[in-house]
């Protein structure tokens, strides 16, 4: 209760800044006079300070730190405290800055040893609503400055297992005692290693223990899969004490509205403080605007929770940094409302999710799937960054509708602003690399689905192109690797991917989106990096480390051999132009023992696997290379068995699965589609490809939307071709639809159809016929009794009313505005109409003038 009521006081005096703006003092405080920690005579007291005494150093004094003093209870800095030039160590149970804790300078780094270890484990003890265990800046300037040193590197050259020498790009300044972690480069992010370094012989670092894993260190395919080697000394360590590491009760540095937090070259070490909100690592707290405020070159490692956090917080920058071994979201923006921050050149090594056997829950219901990058406003500068191994997510723009929690405002819409800048980042040894989808719903902060909708004025609603243009969100130069799901998944409007280079990942790109392209981009479906697998993992036959590695059901001898796949298709309007995919064959695969065996499938190009939701007939491919990689594979979905319509797995929209192939760089013949090899998608035009499960055929398709207005289970719905020998596509409804009310199917455009329900036709019954042009159409026969109310294109009057033809050659000759019925059934045609952007048709049908 005291922390929600120290963040509720702060927030209040947030909320007091007229402007929203955080004032850093410029200069900080002005002290009349200066004396030495070691000096009687420096103390208003004429005494030293003595152990477990809470000091303060008055507003008129500077005192320079020459000893280390005894463990303090507290220390309140108002004037100023400044380390002297040499080995050091400062113990306290908290810390409070309102006036200047200098340990260097930008221009004059610490070049000794300083320790800070925080001491209090009270956790109800409580300083200005920051708890304890803290150092904290109020109102004032924190300056930690250690000797400037490169941050990490990568591998030079492969690593073996049981390797006790490493050669790396740079290890200029590093040196024997350095402690060092290797990310992992395969699946599991737990292959990451500590070690000391022993000697140090131009690139070529000594370590203090053979290494358990391999970790690859080669371009290979052109995919950079160089592991990164992260330093995590400094001579400035800043961390919380020995019981931290039984308590997850550590060490936590925040500052509040009109603090000035300049960090760079500093070690932090068993911080962050388990499950408890605002008690980070490092921490700027609803400062409003703080330029020239960073933490930069610095390491955070063994953190309880979090690593970097900017909550409220604008124009700060993150450079340089790493962080390994830390729980929940690594470097995170809290709220939403975090605009213009620079994150860039940092690293985050295993970043884990709660162990409930170890008290662990997270702060936020999504630190159960954490991500090493958290984003939570598009207007940052996310730039050459590496999630080398997380529990679930890499990068993760988890866009609420509105900033929640203290900056929770209506003004702000982080789903509909433009993207700041994402650009050279990387992702490995994740589950998912980058996750543009799933943000925090406000009221639970549970993620939801969330659709990215850049446009030219955010605040403004409308989606109307003209009065609110699009924006597009260029995601530009990603590089991801050995990521168990997807190198990439965005849901959205108008995003587009530049420059990605993937590799070894189960799926390489899906866009759960419309209007968005993967575009001058490189696939690679198995390189040379072939990983170490556990020794209870099924693995292919050369070896190799499968992102889907274990058995269905423990115990059992089938592996999940999920079919990788480079592009997948999903949603639309999407597609691709000019990407070369590389190594998609199918493998053997075996269990570790060799004693079962089975096929993983591959195919440079697929469909989300058995989804149940609408897909884009007109999604495309353009411009496909093709090295060693078969180009399509559909994985066969036969009709749902009753167990699976219970479970929702009936998978209507994958059986309609469709692509435009603009060039025949796929199949070999420009414009055609390519479907799944199913009757009612196929005729004599297609040429059928075993190996693919699809076929390459003459048609164009459109989808038919069926939609049930007045309630009740009319499941499975059957739509009949009527020709080819009368081939049926059954539809159970997407999920989501309770009542079963909404169906879609793929159709050839200008053909005869005749659909059926389970019971009879409802009252009220909409048909939309969709991806289509100016005069494009199909038939639609409807069992049917009595005379209908049909009215066409949303408009339900009599302007928009059909009326019933006087023969069939008339209706079958008309533009949609007739309807024809004999022998029980009720013919209509759903005709797309000449009108600018248009490319439906509807129909509204009801059996007396309900459509009123």
């Amino acid at each position: 209760m005291k922390q929600w009521l120290g963040l509720f006081l702060i927030a209040f005096l947030v909320a007091c800044n007229t402007d929203g703006v955080g004032v850093s003092p410029p200069n900080g405080p002005n002290p009349s006079r200066t004396g030495l920690w070691s000096d009687p005579k420096t103390w208003p007291s004429g005494q030293l300070p003595r152990a477990g005494e809470v000091v303060v150093i008055p507003a008129d004094l500077a005192v320079v730190l020459d000893v280390s003093p005894p463990p303090l209870k507290g220390l309140t800095i108002n004037g100023v405290l400044r380390f002297d030039n040499r080995d050091l160590e400062l113990s306290a149970d908290w810390i409070m800055v309102h006036g200047k804790l200098e340990v260097g300078t930008p221009n004059q780094p610490f070049r000794n040893r300083a320790i800070i270890a925080l001491t209090g484990n009270n956790p109800d003890e409580d300083q200005m609503g920051m708890g304890t265990k803290v150092l904290g800046v109020m109102g004032g300037i924190l300056d930690l400055h250690g000797e400037p040193r490169k941050g990490w590197t990568k591998l030079a050259q492969t690593a073996p297992v049981g390797a006790t020498q490493i050669t790396v790009l740079d290890a200029s300044g590093w040196r024997a005692g350095d402690r060092i972690v290797l990310a992992s480069t395969d699946y599991n992010p737990r292959q990451a290693e500590v070690r000391t370094i022993q000697a140090v012989n131009g690139n070529t670092i000594t370590l203090d223990a053979p290494l358990r894993y391999p970790h690859f260190g080669e371009i290979t395919y052109g995919v950079d899969q160089r592991g990164e080697v992260g330093l995590l000394s400094r001579n400035i360590l800043i961390r919380g004490d020995d019981s931290s590491i039984s308590t997850g009760f550590g060490g936590h540095i925040m500052a509040m509205m009109g603090s000035t937090m300049r960090v760079s070259g500093v070690e932090l070490y068993r911080m962050g403080q388990r499950n408890l909100l605002a008690r980070y690592p490092i921490h700027w707290h609803l400062m409003g605007r703080a330029p020239g405020q960073y933490i930069k070159n610095s390491s955070i490692h063994e953190s309880f929770n979090r690593c970097v956090t900017i909550h409220g917080t604008s124009e700060v920058e993150v450079s340089g940094n790493v962080a390994y071994n830390t729980l929940g979201h690594c470097y995170f923006l809290e709220d939403g409302a975090e605009t213009k921050n620079l994150i860039e050149g940092n690293l985050g090594i295993l970043t884990r999710e709660p162990d409930p056997a170890k008290g662990e829950e997270g702060v936020i219901p999504t630190d159960k799937t954490p991500a090493t990058f958290w984003i939570s406003h598009p207007d940052n500068i996310v730039r050459n960054n590496v999630a080398a191994g997380s529990d679930h997510t890499g990068f993760w723009y988890a866009l609420p509708e509105n900033p929640t929690g203290p900056s929770a405002t209506t003004t702000i819409w982080p789903r509909r602003t433009p993207l700041g800048e994402f650009s050279g980042n990387v992702a490995h040894s994740n589950w998912d690399g980058l996750m543009v989808d799933r943000g925090p719903n406000k009221d639970t902060l549970k993620a939801e689905p969330t659709v990215y909708n850049p446009r030219t004025n955010p605040s403004n609603l409308s989606n109307n192109n003209t009065e609110n243009p699009p924006v597009v969100a260029e995601f530009k130069n990603f590089t991801a690797y050995k990521n168990r799901g997807n190198a990439a998944w965005l849901r959205g409007i108008n995003h587009k991917v530049t420059g990605a280079k993937l590799a070894d990942n189960a799926i390489g790109m899906t866009f759960a989106s419309q209007e968005s392209t993967l575009e001058d981009s490189l696939i690679v479906g198995d390189s040379n990096n072939k990983g170490f697998p556990e020794n209870w993992e099924f693995r292919g036959v050369d070896g190799r480390s499968l992102p889907r590695s274990w058995p269905v059901s423990a115990g059992g001898p089938i592996a999940d051999n999920f079919p990788i796949r480079g592009f997948e298709f999903y949603d639309g309007k999407v597609g691709f132009r000019n990407v070369h995919f590389i190594n998609f064959q199918p493998l053997q695969i075996q269990n570790a023992q060799g004693s079962h065996t089975a096929i993983r499938e591959a195919g440079a190009l697929s469909y989300l696997r058995f989804t149940a939701f609408a897909i884009d007939s007109r999604n495309f491919a353009e411009g496909a290379r093709f090295t060693n990689a078969k180009p399509v594979y559909l994985p066969p979905r036969p009709e749902p068995t009753p167990e699976e319509i219970a479970e929702d797995k009936n998978a209507d929209g994958y059986r309609g699965a469709v692509f435009v192939d603009i060039d025949g760089s796929v199949g070999g013949h420009p414009g055609h589609a390519i479907v799944l090899n199913t009757p009612f998608l196929l005729d004599t035009n297609c040429q059928i490809r075993a190996d693919w499960n699809a076929g390459v055929c003459n048609y164009s398709y459109g989808r038919l939307y069926i939609y049930n207005e007045s309630g009740g289970n009319i499941a499975p719905v059957s739509l009949t071709r009527n020709d080819g020998g009368n081939p049926v596509f059954r539809m159970w409804g997407a999920p989501r639809d309770g009542d079963n009310s909404n169906f879609a199917a793929t159709v050839i455009k200008g053909r005869n159809y005749t659909l059926g329900v389970n019971g009879v036709i409802p009252n009220k019954l909409k048909l939309r016929f969709d991806d289509s042009v100016s005069g494009e159409f199909i038939y639609v026969a409807i069992p049917y009794s009595g005379e209908p109310f049909i009215y066409r294109d949303y408009w339900i009057d009599n302007r928009n009313k059909l009326v019933r033809a006087v023969s069939r050659a008339e209706f079958d000759g008309s533009t949609g505005d007739r309807y024809w019925s004999e022998g029980g059934m009720l013919f209509v045609k759903l005709v797309v109409r000449d009108q600018p952007g248009r490319d439906w048709a509807v129909l509204d049908i009801c059996r007396s003038d309900l459509c009123r």
